[in-house]
């Protein structure tokens, strides 16, 4: 899976500057993000700008809010009211997205399938009968 996550300080820094608008708040509009939203609609929901807008949204407003936790004495939750449902989901989309582990974010197996000693169960009578009838083919490679 990917993720776009944008990134805070170059948003900031060109925020800053004055080379974004924005909607009012530190951090700049979702529609004027480095990346358009409907090359990301084309990758991510068939072209529909809908949910990647609303995706987008919801995670600036979680940034918007973890910023003013960590900047400000007391969070603003102001936009969080209109796009996360609970605080417990923001701060679990910022443990997620922000400072997830190794083991959450990616899925690796804990070990090799294909070197199991009886990966398809069932099929031990036909080794047996395999190894039992066929002789055993050896592979030289010859040098030429």
């Amino acid at each position: 899976m990917v993720w776009y996550v944008p990134p805070l300080s170059p948003i900031q820094s060109v925020a800053d500057a004055g080379g974004l608008p924005s909607n009012g708040n530190i951090l700049p509009a979702v529609e004027s993000l480095r990346i358009p939203v409907q090359y990301l609609a084309n990758l991510l929901s068939a072209g529909d700008t809908g949910p990647v807008l609303r995706a987008l949204k919801r995670m600036m407003a979680m940034r918007h809010y973890k910023r003013s936790q960590t900047v400000e004495a007391s969070p603003i939750p102001g936009p969080l009211k209109r796009w996360a449902s609970a605080l417990e989901q923001v701060e679990e989309m910022y443990r997620y997205l922000a400072i997830a582990n190794y083991e959450d974010r990616f899925v690796i197996p804990t070990s090799h399938r294909e070197l199991a000693e009886d990966a398809l169960p069932g099929t031990q009578r036909l080794r047996l009968y395999l190894r039992r009838w066929l002789p055993r083919v050896r592979y030289e490679i010859q040098p030429v």
